[in-house]
């Protein structure tokens, strides 16, 4: 019997524990937070693309998926 997957975090709050590679892929496409900026930490991931204005939402998750090792 197949194990269900885990869904994937959608914030960025669910990400970065465990993750370090996810903050370069932040650094790359302009999304910068204070610690204590919770906006940006409890947001969907297409809204904190948004509130940065990085200009490649798509290419934005895209290289989320690959820093976690998810194609």
């Amino acid at each position: 019997m197949k194990r269900a997957r885990k869904a994937a975090p959608r914030t960025l709050a669910g990400l970065l524990p465990g993750n370090p590679r996810v903050l370069k892929v932040l650094q790359k496409h302009g999304v910068h937070f204070c610690p204590g900026c919770l906006l940006t930490l409890t947001s969907p991931l297409e809204k904190v693309a948004a509130y940065h204005a990085v200009p490649d939402i798509d290419a934005f998750l895209k290289d989320l998926r690959r820093a976690l090792g998810r194609s």
